[in-house]
């Protein structure tokens, strides 16, 4: 097919049918190219491109393994098979390609970037941050550098710097809409210091090609500056648009969350020969913005305690075990009822093995992977003496919370009211179901318990969570160290109850939201 002199030009010819969408040609250049040439990695590379366009990121990893054996010094293959092992959710794996491409010399701002995305990938911001500094050094003008710069200076902490970089990222590209939604979220605008004109100013561009971020953006200034009403509107403007480019059918989570609890029952959770017997893991579950993260830094303030973040080591534990037993490709129903065939002691063990390596030498660690509360009865299943930890909110403020924030990948029922309230009815049943399975090992905490009786409340979680009491988790007053979630900025700010009750700001928007969780039970007041 091609002479050895032409394969940069074949490469060039396939990279450039994958940006127009031509996958099949991409594909068959990739595949005779592998065949002519099986020891250049660079056909590999660009098979592994056809899978991940193709979202196969676990036939991309193949391919990029095989690669970087071929070529172990070439930092940019190390840092893609990290990309890909950190979004087929292998952290481990990935810190350690992560490690081996730090080793070798990092050249351009492109690989400086790239190796800085991998750690942040992996929450890991501080070890990104002075990539992203050396990066955007060797190219100031190129605004995304500069853009994963401010998110690693928000996540550790350094607001103030974050948004003078956004502010450069948005003066050079207006059309920013990540930035501003960021930037909107950095701290609470006021009528002297705000960007609403900006936003709106932007949003009324012809064919603007990222208006979802820059609609809830608008919608948390507006909130901000107490125009209820104009930030409900802008949230659905947001919220609509997101909910079109998706094939979301919230009806599917109902029945899975169901399937949960006809099929992981307290029999069925019981294990011979038991699960492993660590301590060491407290899982902190719940939906978004119910206060996860401020637990979670509650927790972390103890001095035997280490915060990794949202590790999704159990989840994938679970299908690694699944495929062990032969079984790939489950739909949700699939899944459900075979993952009880698991041996219990392994997957305990599988969990801890990929856990572990995330954690520091303090005995204790928080799995903060609010997800994990489809997984708790696994959990318990596995590893019967760890604490669980679930957080709960007023349905209507905890529904608000979430409507009004923009999700990357994760809460597609988040976007429609209806299917809000579907999905959280669900879930109540479900954390019922939890209680009463799961017994003495869940403790429940009431958002509204936690702000308002915080001495109270830590005692209580510490005690659940055998741990001696502490001064620091005490007199906790903001989380100083990294965070990478959706609450950077929140959870650096003394515990507050001003959330509380923001639904009735909106209590005309939110009335059929409202009817719907009292018609369902989910709501009695």
């Amino acid at each position: 097919m091609h002479a050895k002199g032409d394969m940069d030009n074949a490469l060039l010819q396939a990279t450039e049918a994958l940006r127009a969408g031509r996958l099949r040609t991409a594909s068959l250049v990739a595949v005779e190219l592998v065949k002519r040439y099986p020891d250049d990695p660079r056909p590999l590379a660009l098979m592994a491109s056809v899978h991940l366009h193709a979202d196969r990121p676990d036939l991309a990893l193949t391919c990029l393994d095989r690669a970087a054996a071929l070529a172990p010094s070439d930092a940019a293959l190390q840092i893609r098979r990290g990309q890909c092992q950190a979004r087929l959710g292998f952290r481990k794996e990935a810190l350690a390609s992560a490690a081996i491409a730090a080793a070798l010399p990092l050249t351009t701002a492109a690989l400086l970037d790239g190796l800085g995305t991998l750690y942040a990938h992996c929450d890991e911001p501080a070890r990104a941050l002075p990539l992203y500094e050396r990066a955007v050094a060797l190219a100031p003008d190129t605004s995304d550098y500069r853009y994963n710069l401010a998110t690693a200076q928000r996540m550790v902490g350094q607001l103030v710097e974050a948004e003078a970089s956004l502010d450069e990222v948005i003066n050079a590209r207006p059309e920013h809409g990540a930035a501003h939604l960021t930037r909107a979220d950095l701290r609470r605008q006021t009528p002297l210091k705000n960007h609403v004109d900006v936003i709106r100013a932007q949003l009324a561009q012809p064919r603007n090609a990222d208006p979802v971020p820059l609609w809830f953006a608008l919608g948390k200034e507006l909130e901000d500056l107490g125009d209820y009403p104009a930030a409900f509107d802008a949230w659905t403007q947001g919220a609509r648009l997101q909910q079109r480019a998706s094939r979301y059918n919230v009806q599917e989570d109902v029945r899975t969350l169901a399937l949960l609890r006809e099929h992981h029952t307290t029999e069925r959770l019981r294990s011979e020969p038991a699960g492993h017997p660590s301590i060491a893991p407290v899982f902190v579950i719940g939906l978004p913005r119910s206060g996860t993260t401020l637990v979670e830094s509650i927790l972390g303030a103890h001095p035997e305690v280490c915060t990794p973040g949202e590790i999704p080591a159990f989840p994938n534990s679970c299908i690694a075990s699944l495929n062990a037993l032969g079984h790939r490709q489950l739909n949700k129903s699939e899944f459900v009822e075979r993952s009880l065939e698991i041996p219990a002691l392994e997957l305990g063990g599988r969990y801890l093995d990929a856990a572990l390596p995330q954690v520091s030498d303090k005995p204790r660690f928080v799995d903060k992977l609010p997800l994990n509360y489809l997984y708790a009865g696994l959990i318990h299943r596995a590893l019967p003496r760890a604490r669980i930890v679930l957080l709960m909110r007023d349905p209507r403020d905890s529904c608000l919370a979430m409507y009004k924030t923009l999700f990357t990948a994760a809460y597609p029922f988040s976007y429609d009211l209806a299917d809000l309230a579907d999905y959280y009815t669900a879930w109540t049943h479900l954390m019922a179901h939890w209680r009463t399975v799961l017994g003495n090992s869940l403790m429940t905490i009431r958002y509204e318990d936690l702000v308002t009786r915080t001495a109270d409340v830590v005692r209580e979680l510490l005690d659940h969570c055998q741990l001696e009491s502490h001064p620091a988790c005490l007199n906790f007053t903001g989380r100083k160290g990294q965070v990478a979630t959706a609450s950077a900025a929140q959870v650096r700010q003394p515990v507050y109850a001003t959330s509380m009750g923001s639904w009735r700001h909106y209590q005309q928007e939110l009335a059929p939201l409202i009817e719907r969780l009292r018609n369902s039970g989910a709501l009695d007041d």
